[in-house]
């Protein structure tokens, strides 16, 4: 191939790209902007996670003092008339227990533990599990979680309501420039957030009751749960 040949390619190539890029480009005239919408629910629903743990030095026997340590726990927590289908074992595992002695590592004895999780519709329930709980031998509780049992409404709602935010907000920008805004182009949710809030709990032997005096929701203050909703739109833009 000649240099002249190789000279008109690389001509033609230059003054192709451009114009390329142009027709790239166009499209119609659009405005895009962001909606966000937050709706604070009160919760109705308490999701609970404990742990059951124990150790011995036979592994025979801390098995068997876990069996019985779970099935406590778990017939405790059948008795206190739950959600159907509210009560979950997860997690469950035994093995050998390690400590540290003199900066080194060595074996002491055996573990077993069992995760439970449940869920608690009627939160005024929260003082009897707490302290019943608190009775059993091997349990810790790991967390205790606000949520709504209508979440997902909710998060509907908000997402439309994000969507109107967004609208409004298009229509704003478009008549400042003397142009109004058509048929959404495209629509995209850019973020979500359902604000789950651990348990505030302040449970003393002494419990002073307010309301129907019984102390069961003396010191319960589930507050509320943010959920906030983001969307991004493109509208078409139309000026007369």
């Amino acid at each position: 191939m000649t240099d002249k040949l190789l000279y008109r390619i690389f001509t033609v190539f230059l003054f192709s790209q451009p114009a390329m890029s142009v027709i790239g480009q166009q499209g119609p005239d659009h405005i895009t902007v962001s909606g966000t919408a937050t709706t604070e629910v009160t919760p109705d629903v308490m999701n609970w996670n404990l742990q059951v743990k124990n150790e011995d030095q036979n592994l025979e026997k801390a098995a068997e003092t876990h069996a019985t340590a779970v099935s406590h726990v778990l017939d405790f927590l059948n008795a206190q008339d739950l959600p159907q289908h509210a009560i979950q074992t997860s997690g469950m595992k035994f093995g050998q227990n390690w400590t540290y002695q003199d900066r080194q590592r060595v074996r002491d004895g055996f573990f077993a533990s069992t995760d439970i999780s449940f869920k608690v519709k009627d939160l005024a329930k929260y003082t009897k599990l707490w302290v019943g709980l608190s009775r059993l031998p091997h349990v810790a509780l790991t967390g205790v979680y606000y949520d709504h049992s209508e979440r997902i409404a909710y998060r509907n709602k908000t997402r439309k309501n994000a969507l109107m935010a967004a609208k409004a907000k298009a229509e704003g920008l478009a008549k400042a420039l003397g142009s109004e805004i058509g048929r959404p182009l495209s629509i995209e949710e850019v973020s979500d957030s359902y604000g789950l809030r651990t348990g505030n709990f302040n449970i003393s032997n002494s419990m002073s009751g307010s309301g129907n005096g019984s102390g069961e929701t003396a010191n319960l203050a589930p507050g509320q749960i943010p959920i906030t909703m983001r969307v991004k739109v493109s509208f078409l833009l139309t000026t007369d």
